[in-house]
């Protein structure tokens, strides 16, 4: 057993390999929305979705080589079966799409936080009742 002020020395593969993982693309955990890497924004959607690439993914990271390829030829497809009107009102239903799933998520949160501010007076009330009661029954002993 080491008893040196020395740190642990890290113990998952995570912490030992970091280069591997941004070199392969193999990314476990997205990058925090508050994250001051995200600079650049996605049209239409508010800055909280940013990326921290120009043509990134909204967890934050860039695309691996296979998916650019991917992502290119599919844009190809696209881009030979619809018209810039119908690019650009899917693109705006997509928005909308996630518009509305993050506005329901930040009523349910809402909606959570004063469910948790009600339960926390319940919890200060009953400690006052608890108080007194343990103070009568000190005082009658």
């Amino acid at each position: 057993m080491d008893t040196s002020n020395s740190p642990p020395e890290p113990q998952s593969p995570k912490d030992t390999n970091m280069k591997d993982a941004t070199t392969d693309h193999s990314h476990n955990e997205d990058i925090p929305l508050n994250s001051p890497l995200r600079t650049y924004p996605k049209r239409g959607l508010p800055p909280t979705l940013a990326s921290t690439y120009p043509h990134g993914h909204i967890s934050g990271h860039s695309r691996s080589p296979s998916q650019q390829h991917a992502f290119e030829a599919q844009k190809e497809e696209i881009l030979k079966t619809m018209t810039k009107a119908e690019i650009e009102r899917r693109y705006e239903e997509k928005v909308k799409e996630i518009r509305g799933v993050m506005e329901d998520n930040e009523r349910k949160g809402r909606e959570v936080e004063g469910e948790m501010e009600k339960l926390r007076m319940e919890r200060e009330m009953e400690r006052r009742v608890w108080g007194k009661l343990r103070g009568m029954k000190e005082g009658d002993g």
